[in-house]
């Protein structure tokens, strides 16, 4: 292996430190062995919050999405977590088509930690990681009462376009305002 392909791999699997309301967590990107914390995640998230993120009341997450979560090449796909001690506490992810310019992102957030700005810091360093990618625009699918995602693309791009389609907004987040 290149020593640089290493380091860039050793400071994926380090991260960096936020403090949320004086809590330390760890950001980073995703690795093979966060299967088990992601789908801890999953179960302890409330109905509510499935439904607004997966669109569907499913009870866990199908082995197939979990592998597509950890499995990135982190160019075309990127997920980051952040970590309370060892448990993942929320993840965020963007997957494109390299080339295109866009991709879709996508977040949860554990219920306890909603609304304390995670999901904030995790959009805003994968919009910075996705720009260097060479994505320009990010887009989100959100359900009509899911006013905290509205709240966050417009608190991410104050010129987000948001339309409606087939029951769902639809967010184009340019990547341009990513800071």
């Amino acid at each position: 292996m290149h020593p640089q392909h290493a380091q860039a791999l050793a400071a994926r699997r380090v991260g960096e430190t936020v403090t949320v309301d004086g809590t330390p967590l760890c950001v980073r990107s995703v690795a093979h062995d966060d299967r088990d914390r992601l789908s801890r995640l999953f179960a302890r998230l409330s109905p509510q919050s499935i439904r607004l993120r997966y669109f569907s009341p499913i009870r866990q997450l199908p082995d197939a999405q979990l592998t597509r979560f950890i499995d990135v090449d982190h160019k075309c796909h990127e997920l980051l977590v952040a970590l309370s001690g060892d448990e993942i506490i929320a993840e965020a992810r963007y997957d494109g088509v390299c080339g295109t310019g866009e991709a879709e992102i996508a977040m949860t957030v554990e219920d306890t930690w909603q609304h304390r700005g995670i999901g904030v810091r995790l959009a805003r360093r994968l919009m910075v990681l996705a720009a260097e990618r060479g994505f320009n625009r990010f887009v989100a699918s959100i359900l009509p009462e899911n006013k905290a995602a509205l709240g966050l693309v417009r608190e991410l791009a104050p010129s987000v376009s948001v339309r409606w389609d087939s029951g769902t907004y639809v967010a184009t987040i340019p990547l341009a305002s990513a800071s």
